[in-house]
């Protein structure tokens, strides 16, 4: 029994761990506000401390494994794709991403060898677009579950990317980081809905459901704040959906 409790309890720990980094950006702006004290004298984190703190949550969360003993691949009961993705794909993806200026070396592909999501990420000036399996449309018929590779790239790439290197990413420090992620989430779709690069009426349609989708399941995150009573389009208004 001791033995199970300890494997639940690492188990627990590596999802909370694998967690917190699929939301990087919004951490380490809470870390470089951070305030400790050490020996009676009050500082901010270093930046080596908190690269150190990213680099302990990746060993945390499994990252870091010999990864020749088996596929890995994200688990998405069906919501998003779960098949390595073909070399086809993989150029069409490539070449799509490109088109929001990214740097081709900034795009980490990672199906079959890490069960890291697909996310977007700035952290300490470093431009980063992972790529896994879950670009690819699920099973379900959700609007998450529908999104094509093209809207998901324009979920991550012109709306958390683009607001990130605007310092538009959704922050109020008045809310949970639950309700700051939800909001953000819902403004990448949006925004990707509007302003997404040679997107069809369809994959709009799906990003603009996801955000309302998103806002109906998850609303009740915002009860306690300001924004508690706030419908769907008070929402939006709080949010950059404008072209930049």
């Amino acid at each position: 029994m001791g033995g199970e409790l300890t494997a639940a309890i690492k188990g627990g720990l590596r999802k909370s761990a694998k967690e917190v980094l699929e939301h990087t950006d919004y951490v380490k702006k809470e870390l470089d506000n951070l305030i400790i004290e050490e020996n009676n004298v009050k500082r901010k984190l270093t930046n080596e401390e908190i690269d150190d703190f990213f680099k302990h949550l990746e060993d945390v969360a499994g990252f870091k494994k010999a990864i020749n003993q088996y596929r890995k691949i994200v688990y998405s009961k069906g919501l998003r794709g779960e098949a390595n993705l073909t070399l086809k794909q993989k150029d069409e993806i490539l070449e799509y991403a490109k088109k929001y200026n990214i740097d081709e070396k900034n795009i980490d592909f990672k199906d079959g060898i890490s069960d890291h999501e697909t996310g977007y990420s700035l952290m300490f000036g470093l431009d980063r677009l992972v790529i896994n399996t879950d670009v690819m449309p699920g099973k379900f018929n959700t609007a998450n579950s529908r999104l094509s590779w093209k809207a998901a790239i324009a979920h991550e790439l012109e709306g958390h990317r683009l607001a990130a290197l605007n310092n538009k990413t959704f922050f109020d420090s008045n809310l949970t980081g639950s309700q700051n992620n939800l909001l953000e989430e819902m403004q990448a779709s949006i925004r990707a809905s509007k302003h997404g690069k040679d997107l069809n009426k369809v994959d709009r349609l799906d990003l603009l459901d996801d955000a309302l989708e998103r806002f109906k399941s998850h609303k009740d995150i915002l009860k306690g704040s300001k924004y508690e009573n706030y419908n769907f389009e008070q929402i939006t208004q709080l949010l950059w959906i404008t072209k930049n």
